[in-house]
């Protein structure tokens, strides 16, 4: 099992190293859940993000977004988010963002602002809104 694992890894990493990827982490605080977040490059023209959201109501969520103002200092952003938390079977939200890089030494590092109007399957659409840091790791 642990050859397997070591295996698995040499090779998920030798892949990221050829295909040159840049992975993205942040932690988001978006109305009144703390969300986790592993994705892709957000300042490529289009971005994905898996998100998990912790506390008492743990779910998972799949972002995808597409960038429409790309500047060195902020990136504006639009898209749809997919998941599901405990009290919610599905839900389907659609996301206005900005991601603001103030520091011009460090463009890998920014702050999130982000609201989305969601829409469960099983109770009644909310808003929800936020802020969260992230690193870019190039």
């Amino acid at each position: 099992m642990k050859k397997l694992t070591l295996l698995t890894l040499t090779l998920f990493f030798g892949w990221v190293a050829v295909a040159h990827a840049q992975v993205s982490a942040g932690v988001y605080r978006l109305s009144s859940h703390t969300f986790a977040a592993i994705g892709s490059d957000p300042d490529q023209k289009m971005f994905g993000e898996g998100r998990v959201s912790t506390g008492s109501n743990i779910g998972i969520e799949g972002t995808f977004g597409y960038n429409f103002i790309q500047r060195d200092e902020v990136n504006f952003y639009s898209g749809f988010h997919l998941g599901t938390r405990s009290e919610e079977s599905l839900y389907l939200g659609i996301p206005l963002g900005l991601f603001i890089k103030p520091f011009s030494e460090s463009r890998n590092f920014g702050f999130l602002l982000e609201a989305s109007p969601i829409f469960p399957t099983e109770s009644s659409a909310y808003f929800r809104a936020g802020i969260g840091i992230k690193y870019v790791f190039r």
